[in-house]
């Protein structure tokens, strides 16, 4: 079983878009969440200065498309059997 800080330190795209600025492209609700999430959440495609990147929506108000974000570090979903619990990057309205 890998630590936590190994985990983060693997994520590199995610630390990257840490405090990174952009435009929300498109927006989509995810109704039935997977395992290890707790649904429904929306999902955003963020434009950024050098590229395009997914991740899920952190303010409670629905995205909206052309709508400016920020990157901020989350809780990600549940924690793993063994108590780690995963964080990585949310969008939430700048």
């Amino acid at each position: 079983m890998k630590s936590a800080v190994v985990v983060w330190r693997h994520q590199k795209t995610n630390y990257q878009n840490l405090g990174q600025v952009g435009i929300v492209v498109s927006k989509t609700r995810i109704i039935e969440a997977p395992n290890g999430f707790i649904g429904p959440y929306w999902v955003v495609l963020v434009k950024l200065k050098l590229g395009t990147v997914v991740g899920q929506w952190a303010d409670q108000a629905e995205p909206k498309i052309g709508m400016k974000v920020i990157g901020i570090l989350r809780r990600i979903g549940e924690a793993d059997p063994a108590g780690v619990i995963e964080y990585g990057v949310k969008w939430k309205q700048w």
